[in-house]
This record gives structure tokens, sequence and C-alpha cells, in this order.
């Protein structure tokens, strides 16, 4: 599977979410970005669905990344044009093992 580098256009962040006690003792998330890696975007699906009455949307993508010394895993988030997206499977992309794809599904649009 030959990959385009110059297809990985696009520049996202990996943020990893930990929870740290405050000052206070109360449990409080803490973003930390974790890598800077330029990407291949594009949009897999989107679903349109109502539930008890509203409407919702489910938009999947897929981001091709070079891999890298820090692992990827689903419990990272994938920021990328100011919205968040919630990686579903990482996935190591033919055999080389220099590629990784993160299947992920839009959580926030605009921030």
């Amino acid at each position: 599977m030959d990959v385009n580098a110059g297809k990985l256009d696009k520049r996202v962040e990996i943020v990893r979410i930990s929870n740290a006690a405050d000052a206070d003792g109360y449990t409080t998330p803490t973003e930390t970005v974790i890598r800077r890696p330029w990407a291949q975007f594009s949009r897999t699906s989107g679903t349109e669905m109502q539930s008890q009455g509203a409407d919702m949307g489910s938009v999947q993508a897929r981001f091709l990344v070079r891999s890298g010394r820090v692992a990827i895993s689903r419990k990272d988030r994938v920021r990328y044009n100011g919205a968040d997206y919630e990686i579903l499977y990482v996935n190591d992309y033919g055999d080389s093992g220099e590629y990784t794809e993160l299947m992920c599904r839009l959580l926030t649009a605009g921030g």
C-alpha cells in the first residue's frame, strides 16, 4: 500500500486527556498535546438520525499520519480544524509500520 506523502497536508493535534486532582482535591481533566503530525483527512461517512424528536448527526472520518515515537491510543483525541474527533480504531497501515490510520467520529464541531 503506497502512500503519497504529499497528501499528508492537514495539520492535526493528537490530544491526550488525563485526570488530575486540583488544589481542592477535585478531579479535573487535563489536555496534553502529545503529537502535531501532518495527516491525510477524509470523511468516510455521515449519518442522520432522529433521537427522541431531536435531529442528530454522526460524522466519521479517517486520518492517516506517520507513525511516531509516542503511540496513539483510542483514549486519545484528534483535533483538526477546530473540531475534536474520538478515535474509534487505530490501525498500523501497511506492512512497513511507517503510517498509522485513525478511524474517528466527530465529537464537537467548531470547538
